[in-house]
């Protein structure tokens, strides 16, 4: 066997799919937060500042805000030009995406949280509908057919620092270089798009109260 197929294969062998986002840090894990407690987050890379029920986040410059920690129940999201309410269930986490134009989406995330593994998320924040994740080192697509306002995510097993590109057939859309995966941590890609061009960046899951 080639040293290339090996290594395929090796990173094959740990990658354990499933649908959209359950998050983690490095620093800060769901265990510290109270029982049954849930967590929203925003993408709105168009807008500067949210809130979250009576949490305000006045920092979105990278448009993926840190989670929120809520209770159960409905809980109201604004921005400076729109706003939701997401009926929020026990052990769960959100990300209302803010499209720019159009009603928010709210997503339900389910990340793995493992101990042994990272947790990665794509948003299509673009245009381009069906984009997928592919890894390079290993010739890998790791997550297929993100549509327009949507997420899916993926473990990884960690740790490891991997190059990204984001697709969409053949189409090299953006790349993302030397991303670390580190255990129990959670991390977002976002497609975005201006003028045509596309660009990717990679923000790590973070909580606040």
């Amino acid at each position: 066997m080639s040293l290339s197929r090996f290594v395929k294969a090796i990173f094959l062998s740990v990658l354990v799919p499933f649908s959209v986002a359950f998050a983690a840090d490095d620093g800060l894990y769901r265990d510290v937060f109270a029982p049954n407690s849930s967590f929203i987050r925003v993408l709105a890379p168009e807008q500067s500042f949210a809130t979250v029920g009576a949490t305000s986040l006045k920092d979105l410059g990278d448009g993926l805000s840190p989670y929120v920690n809520v209770m159960p129940g409905d809980i109201e999201v604004a921005l400076s030009a729109t706003s939701a309410v997401i009926p929020v269930e026990a052990n769960q986490h959100y990300t209302l995406v803010v499209p720019q134009d159009g009603a928010p989406i709210v997503l339900t995330d389910q990340l793995e949280t493992s101990p042994a593994k990272a947790d990665v998320t794509l948003y299509n924040y673009a245009s381009q509908e069906n984009v997928a994740l592919y890894v390079p080192q290993a010739k890998a697509t790791v997550l297929t057919d993100v549509a327009l306002g949507a997420g899916k995510s993926i473990a990884l097993k960690a740790p490891l620092t991997l190059d990204f590109e984001i697709r969409h057939g053949d189409e090299v859309l953006a790349t993302v270089s030397q991303v670390a995966l580190n255990r129990k941590a959670g991390l977002a890609f976002v497609l975005l798009e201006k003028d045509g061009v596309y660009s990717a960046q990679a923000i790590a899951n973070s909580y606040v109260k």
